[in-house]
């Protein structure tokens, strides 16, 4: 096992409304870091995050769930969090932990309720924050109504440092406006 350095250790908490797709993000980044060698899903009861029996029947997250991996010399700590109001503790609890936050908003829905308390939560602490638009790949996506939808809300600071390619059905990646690579 590697040891790693406090200034190799990275802890992250993703925040955001229920059902935008934090666990599958969580998921997904331990699949392409190979800690993991498959992409559980919550629909399906095979999450590596959400394993509790309450979690599986119900299909969501509830507590707070652990899950790191290796990248590029850092061990990054993911803490997925719940969506949804009943269990506002255990964003509060995970974000004093982290040093920073990944909110997730759907492109399909923008803004939720759980979007804006998870957001000033995160400001409340100081924390730095990312956004992830996720569900490019659904009906009714759009990413540019979102990015103004989240610039309106959250202030004109809102910059996308990526870009979708395609959406719905068309969605094939993303193009990274700072490397300029797909």
């Amino acid at each position: 096992m590697t040891e790693f350095n406090s200034t190799q250790l990275r802890n992250l908490a993703l925040v955001g409304h229920g059902k935008s797709g934090k666990t599958s993000i969580a998921e997904n980044c331990l699949f392409k870091c190979g800690a993991t060698n498959r992409v559980g899903k919550t629909d399906d009861g095979t999450s590596i995050l959400d394993y509790e029996p309450e979690e599986v029947k119900r299909k969501m997250t509830i507590d707070s769930s652990l899950a790191s991996c290796e990248w590029q010399g850092y061990k990054i700590n993911f803490i997925d969090t719940p969506g949804y109001p009943d269990f506002t503790g255990e964003v509060k609890s995970a974000l004093t932990a982290c040093e920073s936050a990944i909110v997730v908003v759907s492109a399909t829905s923008g803004i939720e309720i759980e979007t804006d308390r998870a957001w000033k939560y995160a400001e409340e602490l100081s924390l730095p924050r990312a956004i992830f638009i996720n569900k490019m790949d659904r009906e009714h996506a759009d990413f540019y109504k979102v990015v103004e939808e989240l610039r309106a809300h959250f202030g004109k600071g809102i910059v996308p440092i990526q870009i979708p390619i395609g959406s719905e059905a068309s969605f094939q990646g993303v193009a990274d406006l700072i490397t300029m690579n797909t």
